[in-house]
């Protein structure tokens, strides 16, 4: 048995759950769904890094999402890369992976303050639908806000007060919060919502500056995009550790990732994010560039796991399968090119359904990583406890509402040539 499976198995079934373990510091900052629990990342990362003999080591994370295991590599002094198709997800992980300057923070959280004072001249923001998704009150205090935060002139903390008015965005929009999908609340509750923006927002820069990295000089590259196309075109020499939780499913009908961000990107000046600006010219648009929304990507690979599955699904549902399976497949191909000899890749995935039909996308991944001539190290379960993930997803006809995932899977393999 492998050294890390050995170390892996001494630890208890339910050690991996990390029950009663809760987000903290830096790791709390923004709002991001389904992220991964960082005492969990810390853990293998820990356990995988001391058993590698390079000292240099480098880490990939190709969906990093809210940059949980960036952060974590920082820690742990792994220099590291993050990609990610969410504007928001990019901009996110750079403000948790920033080396910041406390004095340049601090007086730039004193001027905004005394700017949301004075400021009184200030343009109201607009985009289409804002009236949907903002009670007026609201529009003119992010309005203000926005406009002070356009003043700061040093991008990399302008960055950080637009994490910190998400927070706020999170908190007074007029979207119910309690599901991934953009859904209006009804009028009655609407009408209940505060105008506290301002305070709000205050007490966030001051709570989320205590946790910004002020002191850990650890590298870690921030790039928005496709994780396949960057990979194949843009990244240059190979990663002793790809760690990632990939998504399970195409974003549309799975975790509307785009969505659940979409909002904050539409006060964000453009200036300061890496995409295009029509990339949020749409509200859905974000999740159709993610895996499973080309629709000229139909080729499956030759795995028995993948076609038998896909057998057992209705018409109508089986060219989205497809489509997230065949992109899926493009990904995992350019990161074993990615993947230097010796090195881990660690997935930590869970099995959604469709047409009430469990996809193993746990054995799919085992399957694709094996089709690589990747060689398994070990593979454990855990239970999720603590991921903002709804008890009940999406309606199936003739069903009524099915129940979302609860479970797990971390799988780890090796390359060895």
């Amino acid at each position: 048995m492998n050294k890390i499976a050995e170390e892996l198995n001494r630890y208890p079934q339910d050690y991996w759950d990390f029950k009663g373990i809760t987000k903290s510091g830096i790791h709390n900052i923004g709002k991001y769904p389904a992220t991964m629990v960082p005492d969990m990342q810390y853990q293998l990362l820990s356990v995988i890094s001391k058993h590698l003999n390079n000292k240099n080591i480098t880490l990939l994370d190709p969906f990093c999402g809210s940059g949980t295991t960036l952060v974590i590599a920082q820690e742990l002094g792994i220099n590291s890369v993050g990609i990610d198709i969410n504007p928001y997800a990019t901009l996110l992980s750079f403000v948790k992976t920033h080396k910041y300057n406390r004095t340049d923070v601090c007086h730039a959280i004193s001027t905004i303050k005394n700017n949301l004072e004075q400021e009184s001249n200030f343009l109201i923001y607009d985009f289409v639908n804002i009236k949907k998704w903002f009670r007026e009150d609201i529009i003119k205090s992010l309005s203000q806000i926005r406009q002070c935060i356009l003043l700061e002139k040093n991008q990399d903390i302008r960055k950080f007060f637009w994490i910190c008015l998400s927070e706020v965005i999170f908190k007074f929009s007029n979207d119910r919060t309690s599901t991934f999908k953009l859904h209006v609340l009804p009028k009655e509750k609407i009408d209940l919502i505060e105008d506290k923006c301002m305070e709000y927002f205050i007490k966030i820069i001051n709570d989320n500056s205590e946790h910004l990295n002020y002191s850990n000089i650890t590298s870690s590259n921030i790039i928005y995009g496709d994780s396949s196309s960057i990979i194949d075109y843009k990244l240059k020499g190979e990663f002793d550790i790809i760690c990632t939780s990939p998504p399970y499913g195409d974003n549309p009908t799975t975790v509307t990732y785009g969505q659940a961000s979409i909002l904050f990107l539409k006060w964000v000046h453009s200036k300061d994010l890496l995409c295009e600006p029509d990339i949020l010219s749409n509200y859905s648009k974000i999740d159709y560039l993610s895996l499973g929304g080309n629709k000229n990507n139909n080729k499956l690979p030759d795995i028995s796991i993948i076609h038998e599955y896909i057998d057992k699904l209705s018409e109508n549902k089986k060219n989205k399968v497809i489509r997230f399976l065949s992109d899926y497949y493009k990904s995992l191909y350019e990161l074993d090119k990615s993947l230097s000899v010796d090195g881990y890749i660690i997935f930590t995935v869970g099995n959604r359904k469709v047409d009430g039909i469990e996809q193993p996308f746990d054995k799919i991944t085992e399957n694709i990583f094996k089709s690589l001539g990747l060689r398994k190290v070990d593979l454990f379960k855990r239970n999720i406890l603590f991921k903002k993930m709804p008890k009940k997803i999406s309606k199936i006809k003739n069903m009524g509402s099915v129940e979302s995932m609860s479970e797990e899977t971390v799988i780890i393999y090796k390359k060895e040539k």
